[in-house]
């Protein structure tokens, strides 16, 4: 499989201000008509796009296309996507964090 990068047009991840939090990692920008045609360019059959938020080896954040599509039946470490009731709880004894 190739491990092509694409970045994501009309995205920009910004580095934190140099004054910053330490839980802020950074902050995003969008060039709003290039994303918008981005996003609908790339939207896959369920209508999303996904990106991965990186780090480069400089230790600079950046964006990144995730086009990655699962081959054949889904894995045992993948997650079954599952629509939630409009009347279901969310139990927070279920949350993983």
């Amino acid at each position: 499989m190739e491990n092509k990068k694409e970045f994501v047009d009309g995205l920009f991840v910004n580095q934190p201000r140099e004054n910053a939090p330490k839980f802020v990692k950074g902050s995003l920008s969008f060039a709003v008509d290039k994303f918008i045609t981005y996003l609908q360019t790339k939207a896959n059959a369920k209508g999303y796009v996904n990106i991965d938020l990186l780090e480069s080896q400089e230790g600079k954040l950046y964006a990144k296309l995730n086009d990655w599509k699962p081959s054949g039946e889904q894995s045992k470490t993948e997650p079954a996507e599952r629509e939630m009731a409009e009347d279901e709880e969310i139990n927070v004894s279920n949350i993983p964090f």
